[in-house]
Order: structure tokens, then sequence, then C-alpha cells
């Protein structure tokens, strides 16, 4: 059992809001809750005693557009009040929490200030700069789908369970609606995952876009099959950033309309449709309902696809973000015909002696730091050519690095073909990881996280050290 002790202020704050805006989707139904009504943020006290949850409450008229009155505010207050005891249990069981802080509940004023000059600026006709928008739901997602007749879907690149499963899933179930649609990748797939490709993948060359983005003539663009031409709708998949759909920028931007759907808690809503729910375990149960909602039939194939996501974003169900939600959710899908199995065969028990070779040399590098709360591991291009390894193979040592004894931190730093340094990093219990990957210019989960540095490896392996024993 926990206690308080290993949460610190954000990161206590962190997990409060994302338990909170579980129930409110899943339990808390008093009718208080009249508005569209979600939390911004939390603010924990040091000592874990109390935590203030700012929340923010769109009012019931004009299609939920306008703030909230001063009578729904109060309701929407009482209604938390109630719910305090409920929403204090949950919180201690989820985080085993001995002591479960105090809570308190406020609006968001500087929410409503935000959307009041929002309005100011669009009747004065003021041009925007580039800033969030508001997020979508998912009955908006389906009506942006339905309305789009060529959709390409764009996951991130060093793609995972979670993000190439999305988007096949999301494809399958288009097509089975008469769209036009693919999956757009320029890097070789993971052999552990690429059976659920189901022929939706679309391969281009990073250097063909390069070159056909120069040329004069639009109509002499084409490669691999994909024009360079505008189509409905752009979707990006389990990530909110264009960097990282590197090679692929161009084509994202010629979607007419572009769409997020992601659970990473460093995703922004700046596209033209936004769904990032970080209180999902994996973008993959967002899409099963997204799916659900367009009414298209869970076929198995849709079902391995996304069951794909959630077993490998959730660490077969054995991360803190495993909800409830989620295995509920894989049970539906096993009931849709997944064999989990075969699946897990594929997935986790498909390794060339190649990559056994290449972490044999990586572990060599390991580093204890922070009085041995944090380890840090590294690998030079020499290391993967010297053991005949490739780059997907190096998926899961960070988490390796995790399962030592007394560790909280992990981070496994590796060398690009290009010279620039990628990191992986995970944490058990209590350290934020993604606001140490927001200061290499990354960001992801509070419990995993990545980033791509321009810095070669030595440096940012250093300043990674540094970090985490100033942090530690």
């Amino acid at each position: 059992m926990r206690n308080n002790r290993h949460y610190r202020g954000g990161r206590i704050g962190e997990e409060i809001k994302r338990i909170v805006s579980d129930m409110l989707l899943r339990e808390l139904k008093d009718p208080g809750f009249t508005g569209l009504v979600s939390v911004s943020y939390v603010k924990a006290s040091d000592d874990g005693a109390f935590a203030t949850v700012y929340i923010t409450m769109l009012g019931t008229g004009q299609g939920a557009s306008q703030d909230a009155t001063d009578d729904e505010k109060s309701a929407a207050l009482t209604a938390f009040d109630k719910a305090k005891g409920l929403i204090r249990r949950e919180i201690g069981r989820r985080l085993g929490l001995r002591h479960t802080p105090d809570l308190r509940f406020k609006f968001d004023e500087s929410e409503e200030y935000g959307r009041r000059i929002e309005k100011i600026i669009d009747e004065l006709g003021i041009e925007r700069t580039p800033m969030e928008k508001p997020m979508s739901t998912t009955l908006q997602i389906t009506d942006a789908l339905h309305a789009a007749e060529t959709i390409r879907i764009f996951p991130h690149e060093n793609m995972d369970g979670d993000t190439l499963g999305s988007s096949v899933a999301l494809c399958l179930a288009l097509r089975e609606t008469g769209k036009d649609c693919s999956v757009i990748v320029n890097e070789k797939i993971p052999d552990n995952i690429a059976f659920i490709e189901y022929g939706c993948v679309e391969r281009v060359d990073s250097n063909d876009m390069r070159q056909e983005a120069e040329l004069s003539d639009p109509e002499e663009s084409a490669y691999n099959g994909a024009t360079y031409e505008g189509y409905d709708l752009a979707v990006l998949m389990d990530v909110g950033e264009t960097a990282r759909i590197t090679g692929r920028k161009d084509l994202f931007s010629n979607g007419f309309r572009t769409m997020c759907i992601d659970h990473h808690v460093s995703s922004r809503p700046v596209y033209d449709y936004n769904l990032i729910d970080i209180s999902a375990s994996a973008t993959g149960e967002l899409i099963y309902g997204i799916i659900r909602a367009m009414g298209v039939r869970i076929s198995v194939q849709i079902s391995t696809a996304i069951y794909v996501g959630i077993i490998t974003d959730t660490g077969r169900f054995q991360y803190s973000n495993t909800t409830a939600r989620a295995l509920k959710i894989a049970a539906e899908l096993l009931e849709a015909g997944v064999q989990p199995n075969e699946v897990s065969t594929e997935v986790y028990q498909n390794v060339r002696i190649e990559k056994m070779l290449l972490e044999n040399a990586v572990m060599s590098t390991m580093e204890m730091v922070a009085n041995g709360k944090g380890v840090v591991a590294y690998m030079t291009r020499d290391m993967l050519e010297g053991a005949g390894s490739i780059e997907e193979e190096t998926e899961g040592i960070a988490e390796k690095l995790r399962g030592i004894r007394g560790v909280e931190v992990s981070v496994f730093a590796r060398e690009t073909e290009d010279g620039r340094t990628k990191g992986s990093l995970r944490s058990k219990h209590y350290y934020d990881i993604a606001q140490l990957a927001t200061r290499f210019g990354g960001g992801g989960h509070v419990r995993a996280a990545g980033f791509t540095s321009e810095k070669p490896l030595a440096e940012v392996v250093a300043e990674v050290k540094k970090a985490l024993e100033e942090t530690l």
C-alpha cells in the first residue's frame, strides 16, 4: 500500500484530474451536472493534505456554446460536494493512498476569461494566430468522418501497437461505410505488430515526398500511388504534434480539414477537430467509442487492431493507466472474436536473437543515478550494427530498465542514423515523466514519454543524468 509521500504537488494533481475526469464520464450522474462539465487542472498541496479541483462548465443554452449561468455553477458545485466522499474513496482506491487528500471544488475563472476574449476577437473580426481550439465530442468527430469522402490517417513515427492499431481500426470502419481511406506511413512497421496492417497501410517515401513538394506543377506531383493533392480530412492518430510525423507533414497539411485523436497529456487541441482524452488508457479506447457511435459492426479485424493498441499501451494490463473501462472494452473485443493467445504470441513472443544481443550491449551501459532511483542506458549506431539489429528492436528496453528494484525512473537514449538522439522515458509510481520529456522537446504520459533531440547522444545522456539528480 502506497501513501501520500510517494506523490508531490503536480504529480498527485495530475492523477486526481484523470480520475475525476473519468468519473464524470462514467459515474457522476447528478442532475446538477446539466452543462458540459470538465476538469481543467488540479492543484495539490505538497504534503498531500488537500487538493483544489478547478472545473469549467459550458451552459445548456445555444448548443452548450455559452458560459454556465450562476445557477448552473451553483448546482454543479453542490453536486460535487455531494459526491466528494465517493470521489475521495475512488482516488484512494485507484492510487492506493493511505490518506486521501481533502477536496475543494472551484470554477476556473481563467477558462471563462479566455472564452470571453475569443468571443471579442471574433466580433471584431481580428485574424487569429494559431491557438487552441475547443475539444470535440465523439458525436462531432463521427459527424466529421461521415461528412468526408477522402480520409488519410497519420500514425506517429516509431510506431507502436496503439498508433497503428487505432489507425487501422478506424480505416477499416471507414471503408465499411464506403469512404476512400488509408493509413499513411513512411517507415517499416515493427514485425511484431505488422500482422494488423489488414491492407490499410499505404507507404510513401520521404525522399520522394521532399522532391514532389518542390515541383511547380501540382498535377505532376504523385508518389507511390498517393497524390500530392488535397483531400477532405487528415487525421493525426495517437499524437498531438506534426513534429512526430516526420516526412509526412506536407501530406497532412494537404487535408482540407484536420483532426487529432489522442490520449496524451502533452497534446493540445489546435486542429479543426480535437478528441484528446487523457483519462483513456489508449487511443484505441477512443477509436472503439467512435466506431460504435458510427454504427459500424466491430469485426474481428477491427477488434484485433484495437486490442493490440490497448494491451501494448497498458503493458498487458499491468500499468497504472489500466482502468475498469479498458478491461470492459477488452472483454467486449474478445466477445467480438479476438484471440488473446494468438495476439500475445505475435506481439510478445516474436523476438529475433539480434534483439537479445542488442539488449545485452545496452545493459552494459547502464548507470544508476539519484541514489539508485534512476537508471540511464544508451545505444550508439555502432552497437546497433554490431548486434545485427534494427531500430524497431529497441522497443521495450526502457520498460526492462524500469523493472530494476528500487528504480523509479528509467531513461533509454539511442543515437539515430542522422545523428539525432531519441529518448524513451518510464516511471513507476510518482514521477511525472512527461514533464521531464518536455525539457528535451518531447512529451507523452505521466508514466511513459519520449523525446527527439538535435543534440548528440553523449550530450543528451549527460543532461538527462543531471536532470534526474536534480528532480528525483
